[in-house]
């Protein structure tokens, strides 16, 4: 009787094989990201196909850094993995965090589609033969940039420019939390496609994936956008966490964000 069953069961696979009937099929493993929205297009483009390739399903939630922060810190959101532009944000969430990297830098700047009416104004910052400041107060053009309370971007934005524009920053940004000028970081750059706004602020991360033009801000701001990975303690997926920290870290994740902009910092951690 065993030797009819074993015989069965043999016959049984080799049909299996002969027919090329498929193997159980193993699900991939999924890992929940919460990063800065200036990395959307890597992060939900080629990061995330390359993902899947490796058996790992990508779940991501693009934001302003300070205003994710608030969400993990609230209990609303428990990612595997935070990415945000300012190391000191990943410090200030306390034991919640496992282990961080700071991985990245990137510069601040000015973008613009080459289709805003302003282009050719906005093309003579590149040509070195304007001053940034008159050219961004060219009367009619629209200017945008992020909230400083829940985006680093934001208040990055308005440190750079006070030290360089020194007595115009009022005249060229108005009031800090300016309306007209605020938008949410998610859909920031849109804004700029559709025409609703000339010009905005910008990393250059964000102007190499809509390939919009980019002029990065002088030095003497006292700004250094850097990039900080982390590890949640409590991370409902911790294999696929660590998996993905290594991928953007050291494996084909870094090549995929350098060429949208990023620049490793050699090694991740030390600048």
């Amino acid at each position: 009787m065993h030797q009819l069953t074993v015989a069965r069961i043999s016959s049984l696979a080799l049909a299996a094989l002969l027919t090329g009937a498929p193997a159980a099929a193993q699900s991939p493993q999924p890992v929940t990201v919460l990063y800065a929205a200036s990395l959307v297009t890597p992060m939900e483009g080629p990061v995330a196909r390359e993902l899947r390739a490796e058996d790992v399903e990508f779940n991501g939630e693009p934001g302003g850094s300070k205003k994710l922060a608030n969400l993990i810190a609230a209990g609303a959101r428990t990612p595997d993995v935070f990415i945000c532009v300012d190391p000191a944000i990943l410090t200030g969430l306390g034991a919640s965090v496992a282990s961080s990297t700071t991985f990245a830098r990137t510069a601040l700047g000015i973008a613009w589609s080459p289709k805003t009416h302003y282009a050719q104004v906005l093309a003579t910052l590149n040509a070195s033969k304007a001053n940034v400041w008159d050219v961004l107060s060219t009367p009619g053009l629209r200017i945008g940039r992020t909230d400083p309370r829940l985006d680093p971007k934001g208040a990055y934005t308005l440190q750079a420019v006070k030290a360089l524009a020194g007595a115009r920053e009022s005249a060229l940004l108005g009031d800090d939390a300016n309306p007209q000028q605020i938008f949410p970081e998610e859909d920031l750059l849109a804004r700029v496609e559709t025409g609703e706004i000339d010009a905005g602020f910008f990393y250059r991360t964000e102007a190499i994936a809509r390939g919009y033009q980019f002029y990065p801000l002088p030095p003497g701001s006292g700004t250094e956008i850097r990039y900080a990975l982390g590890v949640m303690k409590d991370a409902p997926h911790p294999d696929a966490a660590k998996r993905f920290a290594d991928f953007i870290l050291h494996g084909r994740g870094r090549a995929l964000l350098e060429q949208a902009g990023l620049e490793y910092l050699t090694p991740p951690g030390i600048r």
